[in-house]
């Protein structure tokens, strides 16, 4: 009979315990990482608005994995040898051909299935440089790196900022107890509840309250032995050592952190954009490349077939002839060559972007440098416009050195290291804390929950003065902290002179390269005049297909020249926008002009 009392009162206490628990984990799944992404998505953008003036999405779908449940080859301790497999280069040969060797692609184990992104375009549409920058602002593994560490900055602050809220805490525990005796065994039961909550305070210290409840079953006489509750509120604060805005010292910093976070990833973004836009300038060389090496091979199979005919008709010689065809064939070549360039570059212009390299790319889907002119003439791309801030380099120097969102960061990270010797000094002070803590319960003679009694109240206040006999790591931190902050000077002073060396180098080198075009362009002028004379001259039979030749080439060197001077152009304008901070284009890859240096 008493093992049956004992099993009721073991299986209600366990029931009691199993709701108890699902409701606390149904509160807790409401917390769910969609609050996270909503508190991080508003410190950012806040954030964002106060340090740039405008707020921009931080999109993290790439953040969450396709599968985040960890197989058996995740617990591996040699995942070298269990879970990859040897290499087959490594493997001895199979015993007959007749069995099939198999293999695993990593990349496809490593991610469950066939990787799969959106396609960089359809076959017919033009793949411009505003889709470029827009795609790799959508799909480049290094911006989703860097818009994941702008959210790991925000996710750290939003912890700290709860951590100043009012903590709860509750705990229910149940113990079961035998107590042996010389002829029996006592059990009993007890069921302790208690909750509990604290608050940090502004200056230092913090604030206690916590509800203590008990009881306590005799599980063999089914009687209650003991039922009472405590509470005790707790008070301590500091008035030296740890007093002050030292204690907050966590949650300024990660605030400071998230600040140079934005300008970071703001910063990185446009650098991005920058390097972006010079392969597509490459890019786009290649294939004029390979345009002008077609449009030369195809002239060259002319003289070709005219040197055949004029030694078959007598008035050509076979030196002319072979000339003509070793040039056609080195021209066949060089084509060939080109367009495999093209082929190659434009697979690392995919990777740059973070496209599927198997994405098909034709010479027809890209701009020409010609039509980039021309749009830059209409306004599309007024990035590319010359400013007039070149014209007076002190001016965009003095643009770059207050716009630079890297320069900002180092002029606060001075105060960082200024708010160290303050907080290394606070460290020197002695310990002076004053405790205090009130608490009352219930009268242990009438069993009630919640039967306080004022009466039993029991106060008590101390104030605890420790004197510092001993503060060697502390003095060596206060050093440090001061070492620190000449450091911080220092790189910001080097910052300051290397933005300014960049500017300036940005400036000459937009002369120099618009010098370089109107030279290109003057000698593009003379060989497309000496092609054509040339030719004449050959088919009036005045010179031989040597100075054709020579004539030819040196046409194809000149457009690769203007070419090469107008991408260059275009870059040194890209670069002093980078440097002076005024590159302003949206996350569709619409530039907007930037009326500081216009």
């Amino acid at each position: 009979m008493r093992n049956t009392r004992t099993s009721n009162v073991v299986r209600r206490s366990g029931a009691a315990l199993l709701v108890a628990s699902a409701m606390l984990a149904a509160a807790g799944c409401r917390q769910s990482l969609r609050d996270a992404d909503r508190e991080v998505a508003i410190a950012i953008a806040e954030r964002q608005r106060t340090v740039l003036g405008a707020s921009r999405a931080v999109e993290l779908s790439a953040a969450q994995p396709r599968d985040a449940h960890p197989d058996r080859t995740a617990y591996a301790r040699n995942p070298g040898l269990t879970s990859a497999g040897v290499p087959s280069g490594f493997e001895p040969p199979p015993p007959s051909a007749s069995q099939p060797a198999t293999t695993t692609s990593l990349a496809t184990r490593a991610l469950g299935h066939s990787a799969s992104l959106r396609p960089m375009k359809r076959r017919g549409e033009l793949f411009s440089l505003t889709d470029a920058l827009a795609y790799a602002q959508e799909h480049k593994r290094d911006y989703q790196t860097a818009q994941e560490d702008l959210y790991l900055g925000a996710l750290a602050l939003t912890l700290e900022r709860h951590l100043w809220t009012p903590q709860f805490a509750a705990n229910l525990r149940t113990v079961y107890g035998n107590f042996g005796e010389i002829t029996d065994f006592d059990q009993a039961m007890r069921f302790v509840a208690d909750l509990s909550l604290t608050q940090r305070l502004p200056y230092g210290g913090e604030f206690t309250a916590a509800a203590i409840s008990t009881l306590i079953r005799d599980v063999k006489h089914t009687a209650t032995v003991s039922e009472g509750s405590q509470v005790e509120l707790t008070l301590r604060v500091p008035f030296l050592r740890g007093a002050g805005h030292v204690s907050q010292e966590d949650l300024i910093q990660l605030e400071r952190d998230l600040t140079y976070a934005v300008r970071s990833f703001e910063r990185f973004r446009r650098r991005q954009l920058v390097d972006v836009a010079q392969a597509y300038f490459n890019l786009l060389r290649a294939k004029q490349r390979v345009i002008d090496d077609e449009k030369s091979l195809e002239n060259f199979r002319q003289d070709y077939a005219r040197a055949v005919a004029l030694e078959e008709a007598g008035t050509g010689t076979l030196l002319d002839t072979l000339r003509a065809e070793e040039r056609l064939l080195t021209a066949e070549n060089g084509v060939a060559d080109q367009r495999e360039s093209f082929r190659s570059q434009s697979d690392d212009f995919k990777l740059l972007l973070g496209m599927p390299v198997d994405d098909a790319l034709w010479l027809d889907d890209l701009e020409d440098i010609d039509s980039i002119e021309r749009q830059i003439e209409r306004g599309k791309y007024p990035l590319l416009l010359r400013p007039t801030a070149v014209d007076d380099q002190e001016y965009a120097v003095r643009v770059a050195i207050e716009r630079r969102l890297d320069l900002l960061n180092r002029h606060d990270q001075i105060d960082d290291a200024k708010r160290g010797v303050a907080i290394a000094r606070n460290a020197m002070l002695p310990d002076l804390d004053w405790n205090s803590s009130l608490t009352f319960d219930s009268d242990p003679e009438h069993y009630r929950l919640g039967g306080f009694e004022v009466a039993r109240a029991n106060w008590r206040s101390e104030i605890l003065l420790s004197l510092p006999l001993e503060r060697i790591r502390e003095r060596n931190r206060q050093r440090t902290a001061l070492i620190d902050v000449r450091r911080a000077q220092r790189q910001c002073e080097e910052a300051v002179e290397r933005v300014r060396a960049e500017v300036r180098r940005a400036v000459n080198a937009i002369y120099l390269e618009e010098r370089s075009v109107e030279i290109q362009q003057r000698n593009l002028q003379g060989a497309e005049r000496r092609r054509e004379f040339a030719r004449l001259q050959f088919y009036d039979g005045l010179i031989s297909n040597r100075d054709l030749i020579e004539a030819e080439d040196n046409w194809t060197n000149a457009r690769n020249r203007l070419n090469l001077a107008k991408t260059a152009r275009w870059n040194a304008l890209l670069q002093l926008r980078l440097a002076t901070e005024t590159l302003l284009i949206d996350e569709s890859g619409v530039q907007h002009a930037d009326p500081d240096l216009e």
